[in-house]
Order: structure tokens, then sequence, then C-alpha cells
């Protein structure tokens, strides 16, 4: 994200200075969050949102015992931390401090602005704005890395005013239950969830799930692979990120037996996810079937795809594949405009990126 450098170097060197020297972090002043009551509007909220006042309380109590108080009513005489990602809600007590000018970070798709008011006769209110959802959810992270904390003690700067924005709109992480990792084979539900948390907390927005290569099977491994692909899917859905999934096509699609094979798990796949945002198709890294094959794969493939999440896309990887192939593949996209396909991936041995993207019609992303 950018803007951040508050939040960086120089909190990171004050933290050194306090755990060499056992000297207090040098403030005009703090906001005790002791007492503090987390608040959030009224109603049905977006999960991102609902989630990000719930890990706000969670973490902070990880770490110092302090269990502060959800509510949805402005209460009397006590700190708040309010988090939002709307302008104006109607049943506060006190008017959310908007910004004037253009282009604000905290106005940007999944920016945010924490800022500390405090008047003379008012109870201190730290207030947590996000763009939208997600914004939220980035503003509790940054919340979080500026909180000094200690057993029962969590204070933050009085001065705090942090806005930012990120720069990419896809901002992903490849995870997979598999044995080739040697390390997330042997994690719960719930290890996975905390991992997913922080990547969150720092600024994820998309977790890209392994669901079907390597099905070696392990002592290890306490779930089954389809058990732990709807997991996932389910943990993203609750921290409002994207879900995609990678699923390569490694054997040859003249297949018949194989190909219907494949097209049924992926049927049931898509079932099993309460959230899917992306389908990422590697044409030939691995894989190594031609586009004549690979395209009408994918047509075939996208049908059983939207009629169970109309809004998912399908991706496709042009990495490993020849000049020729490329070059199908663009003719294709030029002729058929199609619908299934939400745009183009490079990765090593890809052409460069500035001639996938003149070569790739406006309407795809890249």
């Amino acid at each position: 994200m950018n803007h951040i450098q508050r939040i960086g170097l120089s909190v990171f060197l004050g933290l050194v200075i306090l755990a060499g020297s056992g000297a207090p972090l040098v403030a005009a002043e703090w906001i005790d969050l002791q007492d503090a009551v987390v608040v959030v509007r009224d109603g049905d909220l977006p999960q991102a949102e609902q989630t990000a006042a719930t890990v706000l309380i969670e973490e902070i109590e990880k770490r110092t015992g302090i269990k502060l108080s959800p509510t949805d009513q402005w209460p009397a005489d006590k700190t708040v931390i309010a988090l939002t990602s709307q302008a104006k809600v109607a049943d506060w007590k006190t008017p959310i401090p908007m910004r004037k000018g253009e282009n604000l970070p905290e106005t940007q798709p999944e920016g945010f602005r924490i800022s500390v008011q405090q008047g003379d006769d008012a109870a201190p209110i730290v207030w947590i704005q996000g763009a939208d959802p997600r914004g939220v959810l980035y503003g509790v992270g940054a919340l979080l890395r500026n909180l000094q904390w200690g057993q029962e003690t969590a204070k933050l700067p009085a001065d705090l005013d942090i806005a930012t924005a990120p720069v990419s709109p896809i901002r992903g992480h490849q995870l997979g239950y598999r044995a080739t990792a040697n390390s997330w084979d042997a994690w719960t539900e719930a290890q996975f969830d905390q991992y997913i948390r922080e990547l969150a907390l720092f600024g994820t927005n998309a977790i890209e799930n392994i669901p079907f290569q390597d099905g070696r099977k392990n002592s290890m491994m306490k779930y089954s692979r389809q058990d732990m692909n709807r997991k996932l899917s389910e943990i993203c859905n609750r921290y409002g990120l994207d879900y995609w999934v990678w699923t390569p096509a490694d054997f040859d699609l003249n297949n018949k037996k194989l190909r219907s094979e494949m097209l049924d798990k992926h049927e049931t796949l898509y079932r099993d996810c309460q959230r899917l945002d992306g389908v990422f198709f590697p044409a030939g890294d691995p894989g190594d079937n031609p586009p004549e094959l690979v395209l009408p794969f994918l047509e075939e493939l996208s049908e059983r795809l939207i009629a169970i999440h109309p809004e998912t896309r399908i991706w496709l990887s042009l990495q490993r594949l020849s000049r020729r192939d490329v070059e199908y593949i663009f003719d294709y996209i030029k002729t058929n405009n199609p619908k299934w396909l939400g745009g183009l991936v490079a990765g090593p041995s890809s052409p460069p990126a500035p001639l996938i993207r003149n070569s790739l019609p406006p309407q795809y992303q890249f």
C-alpha cells in the first residue's frame, strides 16, 4: 500500500529501542483503549466489515488479555473505536469526520483512514473509515500495527492519522492443502484461518487454492482434499477475500475419459465452494495441450462454472507457449469475444507484459 511510511520504519525503530532499553516509548499523548467500546453500525453488515470488528476484538485480547465490548449503539462517556464503510450513519451520536478533497486514499477501492478525534468534554473516538468493507478490515490491520500493548494495556498515539489505499487491484497468495509444501498438509482449519487472517491484515485480498494437483495423501493430513477445498472457500468468504483456484490440465485433452472426469471434478468443486471468484488455468505450465484443445475445454468448463457462480470467470496463463500458440489465442479472443474469459495471466516465459496488454481487447483484464 502507498502512503504507509508512518507505520513502517519509524514505528519499527521505536519498538527496537524500547526492547533494548526498557524505556517507555516517547509520545506527547496516548489514547487508552482498556475500556474502549467497538462500535459498528446497526443492521446486516457486509461480511468483511463484520469480521473486521471480530478480528480487532480477538487480536487485542490475545495480546493484552483485554476483551473489548462490541455494540451497534453509541455509548455514553466511553472511548469508542468506530468501524464503518459508510460516509454517514444516521443513529450515531457523532458525525463521521470526512475530509474534503479529491482522490483521497480513504475514498479509493479498499482504502481506509484511521484517525483520533478528541474534544474537551467528550471521550476520545478512534475512527476506522473504509472506502468499502475490505477497507475496514485493512484499517483494523493498520490499527493493530500501531498499537502499543502489554499485559492489560493497549494504547494508540493521540495524533494518529493514517490514510492509504492499495496500488494493485489484485494482491493474492497461493496456498494448497497438499503434500508438496511440507507444511500446509499438517494444518488444521483454525491454522489456515489464522494464516489467512494475518495475510488480510497486511493487505491481501485474494487467496488462490490448488485443489487438485498432487493427489498424494500422508498421515499428517487431518481432512480430505475436498473438505479443505470447501473450508478454504468458507474462510475467504468470512474475511470478504476473493477465492481463486489454480487448475491445470496436466493430461492429454484428447483423452475423452480423463477430460470428462476433469469436467465433473471441477463441477463438484464449484458446487462445494461457498465463494469462488476466479478459475486460473495455466495453458502451458504445466500442461502440453495446444490451444485448439485448451480453448474448447475451457468453453465447456465455463458452462458448468457460470451455472453455479454466474459472475465468476476463467483466467488463462500464457506461460511456456510457443509464439504460434500465443497468436492463436489472441486471434481466438478477438474473433469470439468469449464471455467466460476474465483475463490473461503472465508469468515466467510469457510474452512481455506490454505486448499482452496491447494485444488484449480492453474488456479483458491483465
